[in-house]
């Protein structure tokens, strides 16, 4: 009988523990007063551009763009004034010696990578209590109830997302099958149909005649991909827009309903809520409430 000898297999990153994850919906003046730690900090600007702030540099982060601070960097993130953006920040500590790559560099986020933070925020509120848009975290809160693995989960993609990086594949696209390649031509088509008509009432019918894409298929194509149907992900474009100007403060919400093209500012509402859980006033007073803090 033949003796077998396993293989230690190794890990080029490490996940040694995890601070804070956010995800932040900044107002267009917004301003943290800065710090240091000594672990790492990544801050991706999902939406609008930043400036930051590393020792006695200063940055513009754009849309699409994730900095890497190392650990006892001092480090400050704040709104430019002009757009209301959205960013994603991750503290972790690590004892890799390859996390070296990311110290001073400012790099592009790739789909791939865009979806793998997607999973670790979404596996985080499975996993933990505390808020994601809390800037005074400094400690995490189990939930009692957290879904199986949920903190393995937060590590294999945090891994995964820092490795698409240390192979020089930004886009994290290696792939073989012609398929997959015709079905995000499909969504990019389609995105781009929504957000250039996102002032108007977009339909399934529409979505198939301008793509030439039967319902099945465009409806498959944005659930594998966004875990949505095409028009509740319009829906949801629609609704980050308003909310983006509500945080930028140069409309007021009749307004915004109208430039949106809603029927009515009732119907706004309901849409509104139906999706974040507020209406716009209180929306508005949450943002109001953190840049009092």
């Amino acid at each position: 009988m033949p003796e077998y000898t396993g293989t230690r297999l190794n890990d080029e990153i490490k996940i040694s523990r995890l601070y804070t994850v956010h995800y932040f919906e900044y107002s267009k003046r917004f301003s943290f007063t800065g710090e240091s730690h000594d672990f790492w900090e990544l801050v991706y600007a999902d939406k609008g551009d930043v400036t930051v702030f590393a020792d006695d540099k200063s940055f513009v982060l754009e849309q699409g763009n994730v900095i890497f601070h190392k650990p006892n960097e001092w480090h400050n993130v704040r709104a430019n004034g002009v757009d209301a953006a959205n960013i994603t920040i991750i503290t972790f500590a690590s004892p890799s010696k390859a996390m070296s790559f990311f110290e001073n560099k400012i790099l592009s986020v790739g789909q791939k990578q865009k979806e793998l933070l997607s999973k670790i925020v979404s596996e985080y509120t499975n996993a933990f209590k505390t808020p994601l848009n809390d800037p005074y975290t400094t400690h995490l809160e189990r939930r009692s109830d957290a879904a199986v693995a949920s903190e393995q989960l937060i590590k294999l993609f945090l891994c995964e997302f820092l490795i698409l990086f240390l192979r020089n594949d930004p886009s994290g696209r290696q792939r073989t099958v012609r398929s997959i390649h015709s079905s995000d031509a499909t969504l990019n088509l389609l995105i781009n149909y929504m957000e250039q008509n996102i002032t108007k009432t977009v339909t399934l019918k529409e979505l198939m005649e301008y793509s030439g894409t039967n319902r099945t298929a465009i409806e498959n194509i944005f659930r594998e991909n966004l875990g949505k149907g095409a028009v509740e992900y319009f829906l949801i474009l629609k609704i980050e827009l308003a909310k983006k100007y509500l945080r930028e403060d140069n409309y007021n919400i009749t307004q915004i309903s109208e430039i949106l093209g809603y029927s009515s500012i009732h119907y706004f509402s309901r849409q509104f809520k139906k999706i974040t859980g507020m209406t716009p006033t209180e929306y508005l007073l949450s943002i109001k409430a953190m840049m009092d803090n």
